[in-house]
């Protein structure tokens, strides 16, 4: 029987590797009967209508339903949550996350018991990522306000976790830990889509990788002294002259103490999530 598989992210927990892979397997997938929606063409179609405040008719959401029909929809798209900007813009990451996804779920006709995807990650190391992604494509903000801001918001995976089952009460919810991706990726894709992905071929090249800390020094610069449109035009040149590495280390501004509270409070949450939701299912080494 047809499903609905929606994998949301977060934001710097290997997705755009899995959407790579995904994409690369397209075919393959297809013929068991399951079709996979590349995300440059659904973040273009469908991500930007959840920007709208008023229904919008589209001919490709109704493209997308039909095919649900007969087959299973596999969408991988993190901005469906919100967007690393939301911290500056909101105050708080996925602040409109509990909308957004009632709006996705609107827009695929209210799916029954949809397959939910979604990875969490220790909240030093997602801070620190999700600072990197925003000044990747926004104006720059020194990583100090960046941190006030985040730090304020209170933000933690046990609510965003609430806001997903309130929008989507009858999902079958799955998580995992980004720290164990590696070990437990072939567990990841065989719970998403219900077979052995040994069969896949998986993609090739680099990974996006982070910055160097000498880069973001050097953003941190030039941030202040030249325009927004001059300063994208450096950031390439600037992170491919001081790559992290042997000889750059990463961008890591948090000090050990605040680290370590960080992934106390993490683990902490992660138990309590196992705690409240038993329904959840973890996915991990086991």
């Amino acid at each position: 029987m047809p499903r609905t598989i929606l994998h949301i992210g977060a934001h710097k927990t290997a997705t755009s590797y899995m959407q790579k892979k995904l994409a690369l397997n397209v075919d393959l997938l297809r013929r068991r009967n399951i079709h996979y929606e590349p995300l440059d063409v659904f973040r273009k179609e469908f991500t930007r209508l959840l920007n709208s405040q008023r229904r919008v008719e589209s001919e490709y959401v109704d493209e997308l339903n039909e095919k649900a029909k007969t087959m299973t929809l596999l969408l991988s798209e993190e901005n469906i949550l919100g967007v690393p900007g939301d911290i500056i813009r909101k105050g708080r990451p996925y602040k409109s996350a509990r909308e957004r996804l009632e709006r996705t779920s609107a827009f695929l006709r209210r799916p029954q018991k949809p397959a939910v995807f979604l990875s969490l990650r220790e909240y030093s190391g997602f801070m620190v990522s999700m600072y990197s992604e925003y000044i990747r494509h926004r104006e720059f903000v020194p990583f100090r306000e960046y941190r006030a801001l985040f730090e304020d918001s209170g933000f933690n995976w046990i609510s965003l976790i609430e806001d997903v089952l309130a929008a989507l009460p009858d999902a079958q919810l799955h998580i995992w830990d980004f720290a164990d991706f590696r070990k437990i990726e072939k567990n990841v894709f065989e719970a998403m889509l219900g077979f052995d992905p040994d069969i896949f071929q998986n993609p090739e090249g680099p990974v996006r990788e982070s910055f160097s800390d000498v880069a973001v020094r050097a953003f941190e610069a030039l941030g202040t002294v030249i325009d927004h449109k001059d300063f994208k035009k450096l950031m390439g040149p600037i992170s491919r002259q001081f790559p992290k590495g042997e000889n750059y280390k990463a961008f890591d501004p948090i000090e050990p103490e605040a680290k370590e509270m960080l992934r106390a409070r993490y683990q902490a949450d992660l138990a309590t999530i196992s705690e409240r939701w038993p329904d959840v299912t973890v996915i991990d080494k086991a």
